[in-house]
């Protein structure tokens, strides 16, 4: 996709929510909601065990970086995989599948006992993920209107951190009682439950639903014929592209390359403070586990509150890239401080500051990525932005803070790197504003058209 007007051309605005129709749809979206506690609930359970697992095994900081790293690069491919299948297959097979897989895999974890079988499991935890993640977004544009994609998106992640907020305190009873690796094993029959609500109540469009009304379902279906960018403006229709043709054009927009740099480095610190902020307060600040676990629902509800936040405002003033680049803006200065400040309550503080604006600006940029390219990429744009570029940032990270611990026995450099992280995205984001307004200005130019006629 170039920049020109017939690369990239809406075809019209959002219509507004009816008066009186029924909102079935969130019922479909809370179902979402819960998906993502266990999917959020299971990615981070290892962080909490992490100390344990190396005080057993003996692994160094590099080696359990690296274990935990191994989450990313099963979730790149999972999430190469997932976009190219929510652009092909049926999304509520596909996704319930992975879904039961990545259960399994949860609870082996707590069979693992080599360095070898910890990185098997987690790419394939994380494999499992990662192609669920694509495939969780693209159903969650196909049921709420336009207008409430950022909120619903916030919610999404609201829920997600909620789940860590209930979640990590147990986590932490359950390792102190029974053990970390009897903690796995129930965290995985647990999530085991999300899955058979997820096959029941998801469907992949509207249509294919038993339960909606008719008059929702046209509302809906209406919206988003009105709201899609077309790749093909001389079209304007919606047609299903091969992977290659899909991918080139996507990889032909230098904004498409900025967002993916930017997610690179705005992931990174998002995974890394979910692997390495359990053992952070544990090993650098002298925490002990259940401390450690009850201390942290705190940042991981701020975390929720951010998420929540970013996506309202951005509806509301109607700039994603502006609001991803304040809140990397006001993660710098909250990193400064955690690196500064030695009482127990500031660095809580400070790691709530920073959760929150890390959390708000990574849950906008799948709306970002809705709102600049057509529908009938857009699995592959969240594969190659979200997944791999954000990825290979969620890869780098963990492993980057775990070296950093071994060679200097302190968590200050990788902080340091994190936010000179910020600085380089905030740099990349600066190019693609001026591409979103224009984008905004044609959709409303297009839908003014369309009144007239």
């Amino acid at each position: 996709m170039t920049e020109s007007r017939d690369e990239s051309t809406a075809v019209a605005a959002p219509v507004a929510t009816s008066a009186g129709v029924p909102k079935f749809r969130f019922v479909v979206v809370a179902v979402l909601w819960l998906t993502a506690i266990f999917l959020y609930f299971d990615r981070v359970n290892i962080s909490m065990a992490a100390p344990h697992i190396m005080a057993e095994l003996g692994l160094s900081g590099a080696k359990m970086g690296l274990i935990l790293g191994m989450f990313s690069w099963g979730f790149i491919f999972g999430h190469v995989s997932g976009g190219i299948a929510a652009d092909r297959l049926n999304i509520r097979r596909w996704s319930s599948a992975l879904f039961f897989v990545w259960c399994i895999a949860t609870a082996a974890t707590g069979f693992c006992r080599t360095l070898f079988q910890f990185i098997a499991v987690r790419l394939v935890f994380g494999f499992c993920e990662g192609a669920v993640a694509n495939p969780m977004n693209k159903l969650q544009n196909h049921w709420v209107l336009p207008s409430e994609r950022g909120w619903v998106n916030g919610s999404l992640m609201f829920a997600a951190y909620t789940g860590l907020v209930v979640g990590m305190p147990l986590v932490a009873w359950l390792i102190d009682a029974y053990g970390w690796r009897t903690m796995f094993f129930i965290s995985g029959a647990v999530s085991v439950i999300g899955v058979v609500v997820f096959w029941v109540v998801v469907y992949d469009y509207p249509k294919d639903h038993p339960w909606i009304s008719a008059r929702e379902r046209v509302e809906i279906e209406t919206a988003l014929a009105r709201d899609r960018v077309t790749y093909d403006s001389a079209s304007g229709a919606q047609k299903r592209l091969p992977f290659r043709e899909a991918a080139g054009v996507l990889l032909r927009n230098r904004i498409f390359w900025a967002i993916c740099g930017a997610c690179f480095f705005i992931q990174l610190i998002y995974v890394t403070n979910f692997s390495w902020l359990p053992g952070y307060l544990t090993l650098e600040r002298g925490f002990s586990s259940i401390k450690s676990g009850n201390m942290l629902a705190i940042p991981y509800l701020a975390a929720a509150v951010g998420a929540l936040s970013g996506g309202f405002i951005s509806d509301r003033i109607g700039s994603r890239t502006g609001v991803i680049i304040a809140a990397a803006l006001f993660t710098m200065p909250a990193i400064g401080g955690l690196l500064l400040l030695d009482d127990e309550r500031a660095v809580i503080a400070m790691l709530c500051l920073i959760l929150f604006f890390n959390s708000a600006a990574i849950g906008i940029f799948v709306v970002l990525l809705f709102d600049l390219f057509p529908p009938e990429i857009i699995g592959v744009a969240l594969a190659l932005a979200l997944g791999l570029s954000g990825g290979l940032g969620g890869v780098a990270g963990p492993l980057a803070m775990g070296i950093a611990y071994d060679l200097t026995q302190s968590f200050s450099w990788g902080f340091i790197l994190m936010a000179g992280g910020m600085v380089v995205s905030v740099a990349l984001l600066s190019c693609v504003l001026p591409y979103e307004r224009r984008i905004k200005r044609e959709k409303r130019a297009a839908a003014a058209s369309d009144r007239a006629r």
